[in-house]
């Protein structure tokens, strides 16, 4: 297999293209993300419009999507710390178990939100 010259120019060339063939893939993917993410979007702010919910305040779209994403990472990170996930028998006796949840109001963009952080 033909290698370029360490320092040549068609090396130089073929370690560009490398790269531009990286961004391209790394693009696509971009791409594909953002397709699903518009889609999703989509749906939500039709879903909106059917029930006739708020953008922001107490049961608003933007303030709804952060209470849920805010939720699932504290939720993963108290899987994370105790070892085990939340229902799973490892935890069953260990003396580190998990307590429930304890709400907690936090101010956020989308305005207050009220969230059931795990404890």
């Amino acid at each position: 297999m033909w290698k370029p010259a360490r320092g040549s120019a068609s090396g130089l060339w073929a370690r560009r293209i490398g790269r531009v063939m990286a961004d391209k893939d790394e693009a696509a993917a971009s791409v594909a993300g953002d397709k699903m993410v518009d889609e999703v979007v989509e749906r939500l702010l039709d879903k909106a419009d059917a029930s006739g919910a708020a953008l922001l305040g107490e049961g608003g779209l933007l303030t709804e999507i952060t209470k849920a994403v805010l939720e699932r990472a504290l939720e993963a990170e108290m899987s994370e710390h105790l070892g085990y996930e939340r229902g799973d028998s490892a935890g069953h006796g260990s003396g580190n178990s998990r307590n429930g949840t304890s709400p907690k109001t936090v101010l956020t963009d989308a305005g207050a939100v009220t969230l059931a952080v795990p404890t």
